[in-house]
């Protein structure tokens, strides 16, 4: 473990909250249709910056860049030493005001299919930033994948240790899909805390729920919060000094904003209900209810739009329908349902990958879906001792498939981004393109299909044959179902056929 300087500065107090003067809304449509659009509109968002204070660096010898076991082990006890202190009933270091807390976030580099690079672990003297890359692949060895489960363990489920983050339910399930043979994912977490909605309980009146970090940390602490680095390519390494800076200021800023809000509950009685309450409700939901007014109006707004694209009279069908093909399909929240039944078919498959989106499909006769950012195949099996034209067979305890494009009516460019189909896993930069997600699932007719998840390409198709061979990525979990037998199970082979 090295310590590396997030960028050298003076660690003082944060700075008083301001509060800017309220402007109406019609002076503020009236400056912006003013505006030509070519002139810069940044002076007022620089007048506004100027009445808060940058949030201060973390000094250089509180932040520990990890990526090795005796790293791990560092930052594994440092968070074991945290929850014990806040389940030990005679520990007078701790009080209601400021019960122990870690401040999580995750960052990874741009795209939908790239692995989670880095972990901030921030207590309120120290910041660890866990270079997962280097730690957690199945590549980086069992000494450092046992660490790093330790260590993640540690942070998620230790009881007496509250987790601060911004949406970081997100983050866990993006870790989880980039390394899902750790075994930390068996569990749930525990004592989550989203700081939006800690300061909406603590501020009802102040913070709105849709907002992000950095409007939160001007309006709870009065600091300026720098998000310049947020989509930088985090699996560069090394990190620039800006990125560690960023980084550190990022889970430090979580453990600033908890202990604000704890002082502005009166009544300090009142704090572990409302950590409580804040712990059960998780993170704040996105469609937050509106105005009647408002609802109506934006219904209204849509049918016109809906009437015009359709040119019709009354909205058209599909006019607010998104093609499969321009659609980006919701991966990472799927493998929640990986190894389950679907209903309704393939209408199922594309409901559990659109999420809310109305999503338009078309029935060309392929056995394949083509989204903006994935490919999902779809196979039916006939009876055990029936040869189709996919097979599935075991390596090394994985499970693995062989899969004939032509077969199930794919097109050329289908089989060939089945072929460039990898997992966030992978750590290298592959040399495919960037949205190259391969999803399977499989039914027996007329049964349902299974969602089985994730693909990746370990044999692409030779020249005059539309065989690829493919590995199931999320396989233990698809074993672990109830129709993994009658489906792929009593089809397995001992090898690669």
């Amino acid at each position: 473990m090295r310590v590396t300087a997030a960028r050298a500065s003076p660690f003082t107090a944060h700075a008083r909250q301001r509060q800017s003067p309220k402007s109406s809304r019609r002076a503020q449509s009236i400056r912006a249709n003013a505006v030509i659009p070519s002139a810069p509109t940044t002076a007022p968002n620089a007048k506004k910056n100027d009445r808060y204070t940058p949030l201060p660096n973390v000094p250089e010898d509180r932040v520990y860049w990890v990526d090795d076991v005796d790293g791990l082990k560092r930052a594994t006890e440092v968070v074991l030493a945290l929850a014990a202190a806040g389940t030990d009933e005679n520990e007078t270091s701790t009080s209601v005001r400021t019960p122990p807390c870690l401040g999580l976030d995750a960052e990874w580099r741009p795209g939908d299919n790239t692995p989670v690079a880095l972990l901030q672990i921030a207590t309120r003297e120290e910041v660890f930033l866990i270079d997962l890359l280097a730690t957690a692949p199945r590549s980086a060895g069992e000494s450092l994948n046992v660490a790093t489960d330790e260590l993640l363990k540690a942070v998620l489920w230790s009881e007496g240790v509250y987790k601060l983050g911004f949406s970081f339910a997100y983050d866990v399930k993006r870790m989880k899909a980039s390394y899902s043979h750790l075994s930390v994912w068996e569990e749930k977490s525990r004592n989550l805390v989203d700081v939006k909605q800690l300061a909406y309980a603590a501020m009802p009146n102040k913070t709105p729920l849709r907002c992000g970090l950095a409007v939160l940390t001007r309006q709870v602490i009065g600091c300026l919060l720098d998000k310049k680095e947020q989509c930088s390519d985090w699996g560069k390494r090394p990190l620039t000094e800006s990125q560690m800076a960023y980084a550190a200021a990022d889970g430090y800023s979580l453990c600033l904003i908890f202990d604000k809000c704890l002082t502005m509950i009166e009544d300090e009685a009142e704090i572990p209900r409302v950590l409580r309450t804040v712990v059960e409700l998780g993170e704040p939901l996105r469609g937050l209810p509106r105005k009647v007014k408002k609802v109506r109006a934006l219904a209204q707004k849509q049918a016109k739009k809906a009437a015009k694209r359709g040119g019709q009279g009354k909205p058209c069908q599909f006019a607010r329908e998104t093609p499969i093909e321009k659609a980006t399909a919701d991966v990472v929240n799927s493998l929640e349902s990986v190894g389950k039944t679907l209903v309704s078919g393939r209408k199922g498959a594309v409901d559990l990958l659109s999420g809310d989106t109305p999503i338009r499909t078309k029935n060309d006769g392929r056995n394949v879906d083509t989204w903006a950012n994935a490919i999902s195949l779809f196979v039916s099996v006939g009876k055990p001792q029936t040869r189709g034209p996919t097979s599935f067979w075991e390596r090394d305890g994985e499970l693995y498939m062989t899969w004939d494009g032509k077969a199930a009516g794919a097109h050329d460019s289908d089989i060939a981004r089945v072929g460039r189909s990898k997992s966030a896993e992978l750590t290298p930069e592959s040399a495919g393109e960037a949205t190259d997600n391969a999803l399977l699932f499989v039914r027996r007719p007329p049964g349902q299909f299974m969602f089985c998840g994730r693909l990746e390409c370990v044999g692409a198709p030779k020249s005059n044959d539309s065989a690829v061979s493919v590995r199931l990525v999320d396989g233990e979990r698809v074993r672990s179902s109830d129709t993994y037998y009658q489906l792929i199970g009593c089809r397995l082979a001992a090898g690669e056929p």
